[in-house]
Order: C-alpha cells, then sequence, then structure tokens
C-alpha cells in the first residue's frame, strides 16, 4: 500500500468517527429537550369536600424539584400554615390596589401514569370585599407564572454555567494540540531525520483535533439552545 492510499484510508477514518461522534451528541442534545411552558389553565380544589376555583400549570420536570423549589417560592413570600393535603398561604397587604392581604392555597399533586406534575393554586374568597376578589384573584394566578418563569430562569441558567465550562475545556483541549502541532512542523524542518516520527505524533494529534472539533460543534449548539429557550420564558 502506498503511503498517499495509506493516508487518504486513514483520513477516510477519522471523517467517519468524527461523523459517528456528532451523529451521538446530537441524539443526546434532541434527548435533554425539556418543556418550559408558562401555560396556566382554570381548575378547583377540593378541600374536605368544598370545592375552590383556581389556576393549575404542569411540570415536566421532577416532583421533588417541583416541591423544594415552590415550598423555596413561598417561604421566601408569604406566611404560610402547612396542611397534609394542601398549603395555606398568606401575601401580607402591600401599596394602593388592595388593602387586603392575599390569602391563597396550593397543591402539588405527584405524577401518576406518566402524567406530569400538577400544581393547583385558590384564592381563598371567604372574607374578601366584592372589588378587591378579581384583583386578588389575578394576584394568585400571576404568583403561579412568576413562579414558573423564576424556577425555570434558574433551571436554564445553570444549563447555560455548566454547558459554558463544558466548551471552554474542550476549546483549551483543541489548542493544547494546535500549539503542540506548530512545535512539531518546526521541529521537522529543524530535525529532518526525525520527520517520520514526528508525522506520527501529527498525525494522531490532527485525530484528537477532529474527534474535539465534532464535540465542540454539538455542545456549542446545545450552548445555543439553552440562551435561547432562556429567551423564550418569559
Amino acid at each position: 500500500m502506498s503511503k498517499t492510499l495509506f493516508f487518504s484510508t486513514k483520513a477516510s477514518l477519522w471523517m467517519i468517527r468524527g461523523l459517528s461522534t456528532l451523529i451521538f451528541w446530537t441524539i443526546c442534545l434532541n434527548s435533554l429537550a425539556q418543556d418550559y411552558s408558562l401555560e396556566i389553565n382554570t381548575t378547583s380544589i377540593m378541600v374536605d369536600g368544598q370545592k375552590f376555583s383556581g389556576y393549575s400549570t404542569a411540570f415536566t420536570q421532577p416532583y421533588k424539584d417541583i416541591k423544594k423549589e415552590w415550598w423555596r417560592y413561598v417561604n421566601a413570600r408569604t406566611i404560610i400554615f402547612n396542611k397534609k393535603t394542601h398549603l395555606v398561604l398568606t401575601v401580607p397587604s402591600k401599596g394602593k390596589e388592595t388593602n387586603e392581604p392575599l390569602k391563597f392555597m396550593s397543591q402539588l399533586a405527584e405524577p401518576k401514569h406518566n402524567n406530569p406534575s400538577t400544581l393547583k393554586v385558590a384564592l381563598i374568597k371567604e372574607g374578601v370585599p366584592e372589588d378587591q376578589l378579581s384583583k386578588l384573584d389575578h394576584q394568585v394566578k400571576y404568583l403561579l407564572k412568576d413562579f414558573k418563569v423564576d424556577y425555570f430562569t434558574t433551571l436554564v441558567q445553570e444549563k447555560i454555567d455548566t454547558q459554558e465550562s463544558i466548551v471552554k475545556k474542550i476549546s483549551q483541549e483543541m489548542d493544547e494540540y494546535l500549539l503542540d502541532n506548530s512545535k512539531l512542523q518546526l521541529r521537522i524542518e529543524k530535525k529532518p531525520e526525525e520527520k517520520n516520527e514526528i508525522a506520527q505524533k501529527l498525525n494522531a494529534n490532527t485525530e484528537e483535533i477532529e474527534k474535539l472539533q465534532a464535540k465542540l460543534s454539538v455542545n456549542q449548539k446545545k450552548l445555543a439552545q439553552y440562551k435561547k429557550e432562556l429567551t423564550l420564558i418569559k
């Protein structure tokens, strides 16, 4: 086999390996897509046989994470009365829009039969003046959306930070190989008797660079996807 054919065959193998790596990472990228929908629907909450009209929203993220983050969110903003079946929460009155505290309840249902986790909230209307019901009901709905925006933004920003670190690390690895190749090229000029040995090292480095290029491309696309998702959460 001639040297030309040998290097041509080896280059083809590198291209195949690089393409296989790219396909693998693309499949992984698609499988990581999550639902960051801010959709909110009308619903009702049943407590001790009494129905309360309110709102609900679904999550595809893990139930335990939602429970933890919802508790963190309401704990920072409300006075909580914790019950086994639901939470009763009160937001003290602020500003001139209403002189009534915002009192509402929430329930977080665990996913069953592949259904998503569902968070429900409903205004407690007892003792609320008729002319303030609409404003308070709107505030309850707003809290639900605000929580989703807060949670999803934090979630995606953490992914962006992690992804940026990955991209930076891959780029640094490539730079090291490229720098080494530059040094090897100069070495060939100074020591032509070591040409064959240096050429092997150059080929090995080039193969690693091609692998890293494919990996970098996929991870850059993943980073761009996360950044796009962040702009859609609003």
